[in-house]
């Protein structure tokens, strides 16, 4: 369980994908009212592609790391992305998390969505 928070920590507080994106093409924030976390997602799409993605997330330490790896799976896809749920962001972060911490979990997701949802 140590090894898992730390981690989760490790990737919360990495700084891959970090802060606002200057020439970005669709931008969306969400927030995960239950418990105040806040993610706001920026991509650069050229081609039908994404090809960088930034983020802010505030709030927990599931959420920030939520962030962090969703970032890095995103680049490159569209498509794909569309029907990515926790179930795959609990894979991609590789620890187990309680159903009571979805929405941590999900927060960034559904900024990216939102924001995909505006192309």
């Amino acid at each position: 369980m140590l090894l898992e928070y730390e981690n989760l920590l490790a990737l919360a507080n990495r700084q891959n994908h970090r802060g606002p994106m200057a020439d970005f093409s669709i931008s969306a924030t969400a927030v995960n009212a239950s418990c105040g976390d806040e993610c706001t997602v920026w991509m650069k799409i050229i081609d039908d592609a994404i090809v960088d993605v930034s983020f802010e997330a505030k709030g927990c330490v599931i959420s920030r790391a939520s962030a962090a790896v969703i970032a890095d799976a995103a680049i490159g896809l569209i498509g794909r992305i569309g029907p990515m749920g926790g179930q795959d962001v609990r894979a991609l972060l590789g620890v187990a998390v309680s159903p009571l911490r979805e929405r941590c979990l999900t927060t960034p997701l559904k900024a990216l969505h939102d924001a995909l949802a505006k192309l």
